[in-house]
């Protein structure tokens, strides 16, 4: 069964941080000053402040850790963290920045998975807000581009580093995001055909079964791709995708409506 992700939940792997322990809490309004201290000392202090929630502080501190001191493991990880502070205030531009600056300047750290993991949850996690806790979003009517980039990023993670501890995980909304993209096909298709655009209709149909295949939505789209022969007077056209159909799903009840005895 496909898992229904929201924000909140796309979060859940990420709440682990990369030394361990859940990240919780809400963010201050404003940074507070960043003092003194070695590559270790300010990198304890921006950690604090993430664990509390405070992410602005975290993020400044990281990044003055990365000023005073731009090379050593601490730094290396500072830019992670700040990806990861980034993602937890929303601001998923400066997130995905921080995550490919990673991925330039630290090409063959061990943690690179973590970095491209975040890049997806950034785009699957646009256009969300605080209401989804009550009323999750329609992910098939929120911008496509987004979830498209999110599989990109989950799809080169789980292609890169199959034994990733993030690869199940980015599996499973690869799953999640292919029929949500091809249910926005679905019902566009849907939209066109009650407007009697029937070539525009298998031309949607078309795209979804060339880049959705294995999605839930094949055999709706099938049979929508079918009806919209039989508008068009294709007939021959028609009869060949209701034996798709059937091959693919031979209870669906399309076939008894549209195949001509």
């Amino acid at each position: 069964m496909i898992l229904k992700f929201t924000r909140f939940a796309a979060l859940a792997v990420l709440g682990m941080s990369l030394s361990g322990g859940i990240l919780t809490g809400c963010a201050t309004q404003t940074p507070t000053e960043v003092g003194s201290g070695t590559a270790e000392e300010l990198y304890r202090t921006a950690k604090r402040s993430l664990n509390q929630g405070d992410f602005l502080t975290a993020i400044s501190t990281f990044e003055t850790l990365g000023a005073r001191y731009p090379f050593g493991s601490y730094t290396q990880q500072a830019q992670l963290d700040i990806a990861y502070a980034y993602l937890k205030q929303d601001e998923f531009d400066n997130a995905i920045n921080a995550a490919d600056r990673f991925i330039k300047l630290y090409p063959r750290s061990e943690n690179i998975d973590y970095a491209f993991y975040i890049k997806g949850v950034s785009h699957f996690s646009r256009g969300g807000s605080v209401m989804e806790r009550i009323f999750p979003r329609d992910m098939a009517k929120v911008n496509q581009q987004w979830l498209r980039n999110a599989f990109t990023e989950f799809d080169t993670l789980v292609r890169r580093f199959p034994d990733s501890k993030y690869a199940q995980d980015s599996l499973v909304r690869m799953a999640y995001l292919r029929d949500e993209m091809a249910r926005h096909e679905l019902i566009t298709a849907k939209f066109y055909y009650q407007r009697g655009a029937m070539v525009a209709v298998i031309n949607r149909m078309s795209y979804l079964l060339e880049h959705f295949d294995g999605s839930r939505h094949v055999p709706n789209a099938l049979a929508l791709m079918a009806s919209a022969y039989e508008s068009l007077g294709q007939t021959d056209r028609q009869q060949d995708t209701l034996r798709v159909l059937a091959a693919t799903s031979p209870e669906h009840p399309a076939l008894e409506k549209l195949t001509k005895g």
